[in-house]
């Protein structure tokens, strides 16, 4: 979801140990739906129709193939086919054209611009490749100083008694093109920098100028990663779904690879005994915050990553460590989403992880086309 790659994450969902059956596909909340046999549901999407003319069909066929349309009257229908072993990246696009729908149609764009969008995130999910230029078309690339949060977020909040600025810095779009960090913080958030304050990076960001991104089309689901992905919560259909999390088959088999399968192993038998008890959390933090940093979808709007999954960035404690030889300030690579935040690196152990949570709790940056990677934060009340 984000026009640069911002500094929040997609939601890591909750292993459920008892290993329920997977929850059968719901409707997003605000479309017409009709049940079928197969378990999944036939959705037609028709909220933005009155704005944006189109109707998103989710269509589920008795062979356990799904086929997604976008139907729009006097015009030829946009469809793609997906094979039954491909089903969670039906329910991926499904969410994503209809956030697409409803982005393209804030920022005004006309019918001819969001069929050619759609036209081309269909085009990405057979297996075409999209430009830059395609990519950067939700929002026009703004210069940075023009500080903005989520919608409904403050750029003040207290901590611990004391009150702190988060000033998001907006970027271009960041591409697998930049092979390096240093200039992106160099050029984007040293013009804004005064004397106290803490940089935040994005680990999303940090994560694609280490070409840490994999299109989903290279993931191979092993049986066990569609065992675990079955079982992971992430309440796709309802209304606390945030994200995909680890619920995929291909984010699953990210994050064993990243874990290990031992690793994996021992956190779900250990939670299997602990989660009945009332203990939660253990599973992520036996297989580590690398593994729990896995993302698929990587991106809802941007095209160039609506097909990818993120890996970890690599020795973060270092790259934050560049930073403030750089800048010379402290810097922290962040992970945050709706759920909170941690860091992955940091240049100094002095900023607790405890500040971080605190700091980025409501979640001020965006997930979508914000194009806030970097975060400044400052101590005071004023810009």
């Amino acid at each position: 979801m984000f026009h640069l790659l911002t500094g929040c994450d997609t939601v890591k969902g909750t292993l459920i140990i008892h290993f329920a059956t997977r929850m059968t596909f719901n409707t997003h909340l605000r479309s017409k739906t009709v049940s079928i046999e197969t378990g999944e549901r036939h959705i037609e999407y028709e909220e933005m129709k009155d704005t944006t003319g189109f109707t998103i069909v989710y269509d589920p066929q008795s062979n356990g193939e799904v086929v997604m349309r976008a139907r729009a009257e006097a015009e030829p229908a946009l469809e793609i086919i997906f094979a039954k072993t491909s089903v969670d990246e039906a329910h991926i696009l499904y969410m994503e054209v209809t956030e697409l729908l409803r982005s393209r149609a804030k920022v005004g764009q006309t019918h001819e611009q969001i069929r050619a969008a759609i036209a081309k995130l269909f085009g990405i999910f057979r297996g075409e490749k999209p430009s830059i230029e395609v990519a950067s078309v939700v929002k026009p690339a703004q210069m940075p100083g023009d500080y903005a949060p989520n919608p409904g977020k403050e750029l003040a909040i207290d901590v611990d008694g004391v009150t702190y600025l988060r000033l998001p810095i907006k970027t271009r779009i960041i591409t697998m093109q930049d092979t390096d960090i240093l200039p992106l913080v160099d050029e984007y958030v040293r013009p804004h920098l005064q004397e106290g304050d803490i940089i935040f990076v994005s680990e999303k960001a940090l994560t694609i100028t280490q070409g840490r991104i994999v299109d989903m089309s290279d993931i191979k689901p092993t049986r066990f990663a569609r065992f675990l992905a079955r079982n992971v919560g992430n309440y796709y259909g309802t209304a606390d779904f945030h994200g995909f999390g680890h619920g995929t088959d291909l984010a699953m088999q990210l994050f064993l690879e990243e874990a290990g399968y031992p690793r994996v192993l021992f956190a779900a038998a250990v939670s299997a005994i602990t989660r009945p008890l009332g203990v939660r959390g253990l599973f992520y933090r036996i297989c580590g915050l690398r593994a729990k940093s896995i993302d698929c979808p990587m991106s809802f709007l941007i095209l160039e990553y609506a097909h990818s999954a993120k890996l970890a960035p690599n020795d973060p404690d270092g790259a934050a460590r560049k930073i403030r030889e750089l800048l010379g300030h402290e810097t922290v690579i962040l992970d945050a989403n709706y759920r909170g935040a941690f860091s992955l690196g940091k240049s100094t152990s002095a900023i607790s992880e405890s500040f971080v949570g605190k700091l980025f709790r409501d979640n001020p940056l965006g997930q979508s086309d914000e194009m806030t990677p970097f975060c400044i934060v400052r101590r005071g009340v004023s810009v």
